[in-house]
């Protein structure tokens, strides 16, 4: 909702305030796919926590036996169920059920190849009232309480520290951008993250949580293109490639050798898990997605910055046409409103809010209060 704010103040208007909704439809879209794989994925993390076996040891017949009961579950839980009974649906069920397999393989041999295990599964904000990090004082009397869902928490435990890693998936082609994040575009990993370190810290006194990292995990079955025909273990290691995870992870070298063990054992290594690579004398790649310990407090305190202005705009009643446009893209490309504010940018008296483009280094410095 805070995103949604930022894109443009008046569909936020719309959406939240008189709640004007999109006319249903019978039939499927995208969004009910999105919920299906989460529900499903949330049923078959479940089954593991409630079984003998973990996510090393599940062995591939019980994997498999569990994707098509998690599939089965979640779409007759949903309010699309009747869809399917439609020949010409059907087959639109299998392609799902089939990349639900892959997503379950895909995050098993991710799980194996670091030393995470993951924790929790869709974690709610409403079950921890007391968290301080979704509580926020706006003003006097006036408060704001973050609502939300943290699909997926993996921890790392050592004698002092608990390292905490956040997945969130997604079914469309989200990537996490700095410059998205420094804009309140994009908000979510790092409010999940601060989140679950509060979260881990209270259940862990004893020991300090460190943010490992924070991810997107794309739920899909990737089409691997090939000018000569590839042997199955040359198209699952393609496949897995197209399936790591995108965000950013912490720079300690520890840290990354316990997100992908291959990091920690030699230089000249490109992850097969995370955004991070390795020169032969290893050191980072310029390529890598990573930021220090003390960047991830620096875009935890400014997003916090962030929802504080953002919450004080909405309570003093900002609803403006005040679209925003950035790097070739603008929040009326998908905006269900546009029938209703008829923005035009054409027209005179009309404009985008246009947002700078800066370097990593410059938003790292914005972040960290060195420039502004």
């Amino acid at each position: 909702r805070l995103e949604r704010f930022v894109s443009c103040a008046y569909a936020h208007f719309l959406n939240y305030g008189l709640l004007l909704r999109e006319r249903e439809l019978y039939g499927f879209a995208g969004v009910d796919m999105g919920m299906i794989y989460h529900e499903a994925l949330e049923r078959f993390a479940e089954k593991v926590r409630e079984s003998e076996y973990t996510w090393t040891d599940l062995p591939e017949t019980v994997q498999e036996a569990w994707v098509e009961e998690s599939m089965e579950e979640a779409v007759l839980s949903g309010r699309t169920a009747g869809i399917f009974e439609e020949a010409r649906n059907r087959a639109m069920l299998e392609r799902m059920k089939a990349t639900i397999r892959r997503t379950v393989w895909a995050l098993i041999v991710q799980v194996k190849k670091g030393r995470f295990v993951p924790s929790d599964f869709e974690v709610s904000f409403s079950r921890y009232d007391n968290l301080e990090a979704i509580r926020f004082t706006l003003g006097g009397e006036e408060k704001m309480r973050l609502q939300g869902r943290i699909d997926r928490v993996d921890l790392c435990e050592t004698e002092d520290k608990v390292y905490v890693k956040i997945i969130d998936y997604k079914s469309g082609n989200t990537s996490f951008s700095l410059l998205n994040l420094y804009h309140g575009l994009q908000l979510q990993l790092v409010v999940y993250l601060n989140a679950a370190l509060e979260l881990m810290g209270r259940q862990n006194p004893e020991k300090k949580p460190v943010p490992a990292g924070i991810f997107y995990y794309h739920v899909k079955d990737p089409v691997i293109e090939a000018e000569e025909e590839l042997d199955e273990e040359e198209l699952r290691r393609k496949i897995f490639a197209e399936l790591k995870l995108n965000g950013i992870a912490n720079a300690d070298p520890a840290v990354l050798g316990m997100l992908d063990t291959a990091l920690g054992q030699s230089g000249g290594v490109n992850s097969e898990v995370i955004p991070v690579g390795l020169n032969k004398d290893g050191s980072l790649k310029k390529a890598s997605k990573v930021l220090f310990e003390q960047d991830f407090a620096a875009l935890s305190n400014y997003v916090n910055e962030t929802i504080l202005h953002l919450g004080r705009q909405m309570m003093q009643g900002e609803i403006g046409v005040s679209p925003y446009a950035l790097a070739g893209k603008s929040s009326c490309d998908y905006c269900a409103f546009r029938s209703v504010c008829r923005f035009d940018a054409r027209v005179p008296g009309f404009s985008y809010r246009r947002l700078a483009e800066l370097s990593e280094e410059e938003l790292l410095m914005r972040m960290r209060g060195e420039e502004r």
